[in-house]
């Protein structure tokens, strides 16, 4: 194990001899962050030990005979680089099918050991430390692209960086020397018949290791760069496969040259976008091209409404009490019609002693701070001579998801400058009673509520047996009734507009789980036109406003209807909640109408969240039992951007093995949410977006999907930068003194 530990410290003590002259101050100057073929950081092939900027997005293509790329890389953490491609090898076919070309999914990790320059642990200059890094290809795939490196980066001089690194798996092609990690970690391996697993002992293993390195050059025109490397790969997989055309090997691939060289041109988009251009040479003999979009999720939105500076006088208006009747009804309609002319739909007026409250809807802003801005105006302008007070109570389908509250005098004394400083809002504190001579009036004209829309809505099938991808079109029509503050309707249906189902013909379901999922295809097929949804929905806050619940019934999703609920108890802070959750659920028939099949189960869950304080990470454990009847776990890690985008994965653990899952050993997801925010440009929306990856649609560790209580209280106030900054600690009695029967104070 030493030797291992030890080992990056050889890559790091090679760089004192190629010298530094850069100055502190050009430190920043070039630093080359362009993608490689496979999707990460790198040069031409191999890696280089650059990372992107925190919370960058990239997805592009590449390609290089015999391979087309498409790739998607996310910087998770500044610290680590995630890449999932897909490769399509056009000389030989899918599981010898002869139907398509093999396609292989993969995902690639890097992580940075050390930061160019800062961290030197006293062992050299600090000025001689290069960028140091850590990564592993192919985890949990087939093994076609396995490889792991260490590998470093430095900068040479303004424009020049160089890069240098050990190559394991497939990058030791070369076999430059020996493995000096060998069985270190034989300890760690694994074997499942149906692939998906870690096998962490096939890491840095096999006999022979390899160098591979090279350096990128600024040229003397902005943004296009020299990339030059030595590729250390091994590229017998494809000689040794049999193959798809009737060509010899020598066809495929030659390798005439180990040095490969291409340009890549970068082209500024915009503040936050940016494309990359690169085409070059490998083997001596092959075109190489590769193109990429860039953006990244930590950069902010642009707000697309800024309140201007406003001076509200103080009101003569005598307190409410002492209104005369006609007077208190138009003051109270006023108000709402005021409301429902920016957007907001107002529930009720409450005037409690000095403070003015209004509970509102509203789907406008993303960012919570400009509806209070927005309401709490037109409340300040409306109040009464006594009201010191103002608060602002977001409701989200009939519950509270916040409040917030602000003295009067400081709200104003704020927007007489411009928009409202949000430091000022006391958010979630429920401290302050209802007064015996309060005065609650509702909106009588609200209810019945209706809404309806028709939007795109795209569905997907990747990697199919028979085709890379099948893909649908649909008009999604949506209409939701409101019957009351607490009781709703909601109903989905799709309309086909144009697919490719028509060679959609078989599917291949494995493992020995009832077929809970992945009947996918005939879902697709049967139901191209369909009830996507349709279900009620009654939602209840309990009299402690920490408890919420909710129930409901109907065709809760494409493929399951039922009946069931879930508690939820979160404290005021947001900062974590536990919540229980069963259904009593059916499969749906094939056409997505009114029938059922006999399949029917019970599921249910005990559910943690937790925001953790480094990052905007969040963590969720559910544990209970699966549509599949399997019982175990979902382990769900996700971290929030500054966008208000979140990326993250998820991990299902049950009693479901490996062989009882069949192909992948266990069932995992990736997914991500947008902001609609991003994409308009006059206007502003609450809306989000949402997409998840799995490798496989499995049986094992399957959930229905009614909707989330827990989404929907954080809905609002993850974008509430004061709340998801007041991370604190855990501890046993901080958690223990939540479950009181009287609000907390924050």
């Amino acid at each position: 194990m030493r030797k291992f530990l030890l080992f990056p410290l050889l890559i790091i003590s090679m760089f004192p001899v190629f010298g530094n002259d850069s100055s502190e101050n050009d430190f920043d100057y070039f630093i080359p962050r362009s993608q490689n073929s496979f999707g990460g950081i790198g040069s031409v092939i191999t890696p280089t030990a650059r990372f992107s900027d925190d919370g960058e997005f990239t997805f592009g293509l590449s390609k290089e005979l015999p391979y087309n790329r498409i790739y998607a890389k996310m910087q998770f953490m500044p610290w680590m680089e995630a890449v999932l491609k897909y490769t399509e090898t056009t000389h030989y076919s899918y599981n010898n099918s002869f139907v398509q070309t093999w396609k292989d999914k993969g995902i690639d990790v890097k992580f940075r050991l050390l930061e160019e320059g800062k961290s030197n642990f006293g062992l050299l200059d600090e000025s001689l430390i290069p960028e140091l890094a850590v990564g592993i290809n192919d985890i949990g795939g087939t093994g076609s692209y396995d490889s792991q490196y260490f590998v470093a980066s430095k900068r040479i001089s303004q424009k020049l960086d160089f890069t240098m690194g050990l190559g394991f798996g497939r990058l030791a092609g070369a076999e430059h020397i020996n493995n000096p990690v060998e069985g270190i970690l034989d300890s760690f391996s694994t074997y499942s018949p149906n692939g998906g697993t870690l096998n962490i002992g096939r890491w840095f293993s096999g006999p022979k290791a390899a160098f591979f390195g090279g350096f990128e050059y600024l040229t003397p025109i902005d943004n296009l760069t020299l990339k030059v490397e030595y590729d250390s790969t091994d590229y017998s997989n494809i000689i040794n496969k049999p193959m798809y055309y009737d060509k010899n090997p020598q066809d495929i691939i030659t390798i005439d040259s180990r040095i490969n060289y291409a340009l890549n041109y970068r082209l500024n988009i915009g503040t936050r976008d940016k494309l990359d251009f690169s085409i070059g040479s490998i083997h001596g003999n092959t075109i190489y091209a590769n193109v990429a979009v860039h953006s990244n999720l930590n950069d902010p939105i642009r707000d697309k409404y800024t309140a201007p500076a406003e001076n509200i006088i103080n009101s003569n208006l005598i307190p409410y009490n002492r209104l005369p009747i006609e007077y208190k009804k138009y003051l109270t309609d006023s108000i709402m019609w005021q409301m429902s002319q920016v957007g907001f739909a107002t529930h009720s007026i409450i005037f409690n002693g000095n403070e003015l409250q209004a509970e509102i809807s509203q789907g406008r802003f993303q960012k919570p701070v400009q509806a209070i801005d927005l309401a709490a105006r037109i409340l300040a302008k409306n109040s009464p001579n006594n009201i010191e007070k103002i608060t602002v109570i977001n409701i989200d389908q009939g519950i509270e998801t916040f409040r917030a509250s602000i003295d009067r005098d400081d709200f104003i004394r704020s927007v007489s400058r411009g928009p409202l400083d949000g430091t000022l809002l006391d958010i979630n504190n429920r401290d302050v009673t209802l007064d015996d001579d309060s005065v609650t009036i509702e909106n009588d004209w609200l209810y019945p509520n209706y809404n309806w829309s028709i939007r795109p809505h795209a569905i997907g099938t990747l990697q199919h047996q028979q085709k890379f991808y099948f893909w649908q079109m649909e008009a999604l029509a949506h209409v939701g009734v409101s019957f009351t503050k607490n009781l709703h309707f909601y109903a989905d249906y799709g309309i086909n507009i144009k697919n490719n189902f028509e060679g959609y013909t078989y599917h291949i379901p494995d493992g020995q789980l009832y077929h809970v999922r992945q009947d996918r295809r005939l879902y697709l097929k049967g139901g191209e036109s369909g009830i996507r949804r349709m279900h009620f929905d009654y939602l209840w806050e309990a009299s402690n406003p920490n408890i919420k619940g909710r129930l409901s019934g109907g065709l809760l999703e494409w493929m399951y209807g039922g009946i069931g609920g879930e508690v939820l108890y979160m404290p005021g802070s947001h900062n974590w909640a536990i919540g229980l959750e069963a259904w009593w659920v059916k499969q749906r028939d094939f056409d997505q109408r009114f029938d059922f099949k006999d399949y029917e189960t019970v599921t249910g869950f005990l559910n943690l969240y937790r925001d953790l304080p480094f990052y905007d990470m969040r963590f969720k454990m559910s544990a209970g039992k699966f549509l599949g009847k399997d019982t175990g776990v979902h382990l769900d890690l996700s971290r929030r951007f500054k966008n208000g985008g979140r990326v993250g994965g998820i991990v299902a653990l049950t009693d479901c093995d490996s062989v009882c899952t069949g192909e992948g050993s266990f069932n995992k997801w990736i997914y991500f949410e947008l902001p609609m925010d991003l994409f308009y440009v006059n206007r502003s929306t609450r809306s989000r977006t949402n997409y998840a990856w799995a490798p496989l649609t499995k049986d094992q560790g399957s959930k229905v999907e009614p909707g989330s209580l827990y989404s929907l209280m954080v809905n609002s106030t993850d974008e509430i930068e004061s709340i998801r900054m007041k991370q604190k600690s855990y501890s046993i009695v901080k958690f223990l003194s939540g479950f009181g029967t009287t609000p907390k104070k924050n």
